[in-house]
């Protein structure tokens, strides 16, 4: 049996820490690593030893085996915890540590080469009882045997990558025309994801609910299920929002899909913790989907409803403890649900989003609330990694509780200098047919429109009127001088002192005079209020507006003022009184949406496209987008090269339209 006093933890951001919390809780000593643009990282800062692993880029650092090996010799670590993602479900990485004599945190590398190929999972899984999706799971890949495949299960068709998951390599195939570009794209994705283009092919369940099961054995032969998980509300195939237990589920199911698991995990000869994925019908069937052989980023809501610290167990597994408790043992006690927070723009088909985090500010500490984060103030969010930033866990005694506990936490975070899904997970959570327990995959897709607009009259004019103030409030306290004047004062008093502030898609002037110490009336948007100040300092205005009291959070940037209230968030930019003519934009320019790296060309200069062709492909925190010419004609100018990291906005291709 094998006691650890130092464990290197092989990944970033708030996974890392997770662990590192848990070590330091058992009395561990951590050892974290980083690639040169995660230097000053808090999980670099909170680990009590860290190697620098080489260039941002994954190859050059996350992924790099030899490195991780060099890093934990260096420092004396005698395990390894790979979080998730990364190296986490690499049977080689499993046995390079076991060559270098390393304990590898996670399951043996057997079972990982077992379940890493979603194909010979899905043979696995079948031999021992679990039903599985209709499907194609052969070693034949070309596109001739995918293409027939497709047509003989029938449309709609989901393309997976046989070595990962992640919904990296993933698409949706509904008619014969899709067929090419999505076989394209899924393996190239799933090269690139997993070195490994191989494809599975499954019925596109419809309106299907994805439930998991959390498993842990130990290396004594015992093994048990910790009850599921609903992870249905995803984009992008990836979740967003996860629960336990799942709304769809009753006891009788519970017991049937727990029991299906964990025949799966016997077959296998499963230790440590993994999770057996299903689909769940509208009319209750369940199928087999996967094995993902790590820890969920999902985890925390099954440790909240059993009290189980899933780390602890793992390590101590890891050690050769044997399990502390039989299934019998386990039961659940309440509701628990977890929404992901990610640098993204929701409103953009939710591409990834970059920039400096000027304001990162968590909801106050209480009872059933948890806040698992891995990034700080000042942090720069960029292209190289995944983009979450956050998860926010609440536990309650009923599902309706934890759900309006897990709002208010959302509504008390405020994040400024990075577009993130904030917003949207607010009007998802508050969806009535959410909170009334339905969902499935395609419940975000069905419900896009109005999940992401962000048009809110009452928040940007309450927003531009507090933005106003506090501008007003900064320039009065600035100069000594100014202290002794009126605020506002003109010789002129019948012209109210004015600003123009850019919010969303709207252009609000907002207008303003005093009415009283401390008192102003404040127009915007044709509508006229009442304001006080009651405190001001930098960064904060706490103001009533027509007798309501709030604390506005603001934090200026430039020209740009990210406001934040009990209202919702928003950003204020502010406008000149007389802006200059700008030229209007021409419609054969294809421009960058987010930031990122060029990963393929597709055209050449001289080439005659059509409205809607694909013109190349940029590639960002794991997530590819194709660009698309909006214009007929000819491919007049190439502004990039394959590989070159862009920004939003820039050029990248201009189309000169042609006469019709």
């Amino acid at each position: 049996m094998n006691t650890f006093s130092k464990i290197l933890i092989a990944n970033r951001g708030e996974i890392a820490l997770r662990v590192m919390r848990t070590c330091r809780a058992l009395g561990i000593a951590t050892v974290a690593v980083y690639s040169d643009a995660d230097a000053n990282a808090p999980h670099v800062r909170f680990a009590d030893e860290a190697v620098c692993l080489g260039a941002a880029p994954v190859k050059d650092s996350y992924l790099n085996v030899e490195k991780i090996l060099a890093a934990a010799k260096l420092t004396g670590a005698q395990a390894i915890h790979p979080g998730y993602g990364f190296l986490s479900e690499n049977a080689e990485f499993a046995e390079a540590c076991a060559a270098a004599g390393i304990v590898f945190i996670g399951p043996s590398p057997e079972a990982i080469r077992k379940m890493g190929l979603k194909s010979p999972a899905r043979k696995l899984a079948a031999a021992a009882g679990c039903p599985v999706v209709p499907g194609y799971d052969g070693d034949a890949q070309d596109d001739d045997t995918l293409r027939a495949e497709m047509l003989n299960i029938g449309f709609p068709v989901l393309i997976k990558a046989s070595a990962g998951g992640g919904g990296k390599g993933m698409r949706v195939v509904r008619n014969e025309a899709e067929i090419a570009d999505a076989i394209e794209g899924a393996r190239r994705e799933a090269e690139k994801a997993f070195g490994n283009g191989a494809l599975l092919l499954e019925k596109f369940v419809e309106m299907a609910r994805h439930v998991e099961v959390q498993l842990l054995g130990d290396q004594h032969g015992n093994l048990v299920h910790l009850f599921e998980r609903d992870c249905s509300l995803q984009r992008r195939h990836q979740k967003v929002i996860e629960e336990s237990p799942s709304p769809a589920v009753n006891d009788d199911l519970r017991a049937k899909m727990g029991e299906a698991a964990l025949n799966v995990g016997r077959a296998i000869g499963y230790s440590n913790a993994g999770t057996v994925e299903f689909i769940l019908t509208p009319t209750g069937e369940f199928y087999f989907i996967e094995v993902n052989t790590r820890l969920q980023v999902e985890h925390p809501v099954t440790e909240a409803i059993t009290g189980i610290d899933l780390v602890k167990l793992q390590i101590e597994i890891a050690e050769g403890k044997p399990l502390p408790f039989s299934q019998s043992d386990l039961q659940t006690s309440g509701h628990a649900i977890e929404a992901r927070l990610y640098a993204e723009d929701p409103r953009n088909d939710f591409l990834p989003a970059t920039g400096r985090l000027h304001d990162w500010h968590l909801p106050e500490p209480s009872a059933g609330l948890r806040v698992d984060a891995g990034v700080t103030v000042g942090q720069e969010i960029g292209i190289y990694y995944d983009p979450l930033l956050a998860k926010l866990i609440a536990h309650a005694a009923d599902r309706q509780t934890a759900i309006r506990k897990l709002r208010h936490a959302l509504q008390q975070l405020s994040v400024a200098g990075v577009r993130t899904n904030r917003e949207f997970l607010l009007r998802l959570l508050g969806d009535e047919e959410f909170v009334s327990g339905v969902a499935h995959t395609g419940f975000i897709a069905a419900r896009l429109d109005a999940l992401t607009n962000e048009q809110d009259d009452t928040l940007q004019r309450v927003s531009a009127m507090a933005a106003a103030l506090y501008w007003q409030q900064r320039q009065q306290t600035a100069d000594s001088l100014l202290a002794e004047i009126p605020a506002n004062y003109r010789n002129n008093p019948y012209r109210w002192p004015s600003l123009k502030l850019a919010i969303g898609d709207q252009e609000i002037e907002v207008a303003w005079q005093v009415a009283g110490a401390g008192k102003f009336d404040v127009r915007a948007q044709g509508v006229t209020s009442q304001a006080e100040v009651f405190a001001y300092e930098a960064g904060q205005l706490r103001v009533a507006l027509d007798g309501v009291q709030r604390v506005f959070r603001l934090i200026e940037v430039g020209d740009s003022l990210f406001v934040h209230s009990s209202l919702g968030a928003c950003e204020a930019v502010r406008l000149p009184r007389h802006p200059l003519p700008q030229a209007s934009a021409q419609a054969g320019i294809a421009s960058s949406p987010m930031p990122g790296q060029v990963l393929k060309i597709l055209v050449q200069e001289g080439q005659t496209v059509a409205a809607g062709d694909a013109l190349l492909i940029l590639e960002a925190m794991k997530m590819e987008q194709t660009i698309r010419a909006v214009t007929g004609g000819v491919v007049e100018v190439i502004k990039v090269r394959t590989g070159q990291v862009v920004s939003p906005g820039d050029v990248l291709v201009q189309v000169r339209a042609t006469d019709a």
